[in-house]
């Protein structure tokens, strides 16, 4: 009998998180009202220098990213007054579960337990207004050049682990690598080759129609570079050098091809 009544449980469970989701995706979908997108500073190092970098962040830090989606938005006929309304919680220094070094399914669905479980711990402070999407971006000492741990943007968990360099120098940066995360979130692609970084062509180029085809002048936000060649690449400097293109419109339901 316990046995039964505790796979009813795990039955319900189930129906209500799926329920919730679509109804999540739904509403995404939708485009209807802004989103509502809280930052979480993560202190990696916790370096003076780091944290006054956290403690200083403000939600116009991150306002070239709602920009990008408006005007994103436009070029596919979805006029959006205000795309994405960001408000910045206070550092944190709890650290997520790793990532999975391993892509099998069980691992990923086991991290994703464990990252909601440690979301709904570490989230929420007085003063924040209910959201719709969490962003963990993950402060860290580094330098232009050095190779961060890979970020991720969760659709069915509507959250997303970044990260970042805790300098002015990267702060551009940074909000490239949080526009494409949350694009994931919202139900976008990765548009480039997981081994050598190259933008895999047309989706994943800027402009695909363009000829000659390379070098590109912009990066498409899921192909995440600039495609200098078939087989060369470069970063873009800031989300000016970043467009949304038409699969990706299609993917995050700005356009319906």
């Amino acid at each position: 009998m316990f046995r039964f009544l505790r796979i009813a449980i795990l039955l319900t469970i189930l129906v209500v998180v799926a329920g919730n989701q679509w109804l999540t995706a739904s509403r995404f979908s939708s485009w209807e009202r802004p989103l509502w997108l809280t930052i979480y500073p993560v202190l990696v190092d916790r370096d003076a220098d780091v944290r006054r970098y956290a403690e200083s962040l403000k939600p116009d830090s991150f306002r070239e990213i709602g920009l990008f989606l408006k005007q994103q938005a436009s070029r596919y006929g979805r006029e959006l007054e205000t795309a994405v309304v960001i408000q910045v919680a206070r550092p944190i220094t709890a650290l997520p579960p790793a990532l999975p070094t391993e892509s099998s399914g069980l691992r990923v669905a086991l991290w994703s337990l464990k990252m909601r479980w440690w979301s709904w711990r570490h989230a929420g402070q007085d003063g924040l207004a209910a959201d719709d999407i969490r962003m963990f971006v993950l402060y860290q000492k580094g330098t232009s050049g050095q190779l961060l741990e890979r970020s991720v943007g969760i659709k069915n968990g509507s959250y997303g682990v970044v990260n970042a360099v805790a300098s002015r120098q990267m702060t551009a940066r940074n909000r490239i690598v949080i526009a494409h995360e949350l694009m994931h979130i919202l139900g976008a692609s990765d548009k480039y080759e997981l081994q050598t970084g190259q933008p895999i062509a047309p989706a994943g180029l800027a402009n695909p129609a363009q000829s000659p085809l390379y070098p590109q002048k912009a990066a498409e936000i899921m192909g995440a570079r600039i495609a200098m060649s078939a087989n060369h690449w470069r970063r873009p400097a800031s989300l000016k050098q970043c467009v949304v293109g038409t699969t990706t419109a299609a993917e995050v339901a700005w356009s319906g091809e």
